[in-house]
């Protein structure tokens, strides 16, 4: 059996408050915004939220999100994708009425390979 290892580079707590999300806990080296949407490109909280790293990272990562579970949102489901070396997307949704593009809380954790 092979050992794994891994560096945990980023992490943190965004919360939807107000209308937008914004930063509850984590490490410092990341920003967190709506993604741009329309026509023309608007940033609007419509469920899919970008996290940019701070500085470019060359080595490539993993990345563990998890849902926050409120009375508003309580089968809030999240996973990630559109991963560069600049950051990645959070995709939150309503899995029993299908709600694509839902707000709410997450968290996650950015595991990169090490050099």
């Amino acid at each position: 059996m092979s050992e794994m290892n891994g560096i945990i580079t980023h992490y943190g707590r965004i919360v939807f408050q107000g209308g937008e999300y914004v930063r509850a806990a984590g490490s410092s080296n990341w920003k967190v915004w709506p993604i741009e949407g329309f026509d023309p490109p608007i940033r609007a909280p419509v469920g899919q939220i970008r996290i940019d790293f701070a500085e470019p990272t060359a080595q490539p990562y993993t990345v563990l999100v998890t849902a926050g579970r409120n009375v508003n949102t309580p089968l809030m489901t999240a996973n990630y994708g559109n991963v560069d070396e600049n950051g990645f997307v959070v995709h939150l949704w309503e899995t029993i009425a299908d709600r694509t593009l839902q707000n709410g809380d997450f968290s996650f954790l950015v595991v990169q390979s090490p050099e």
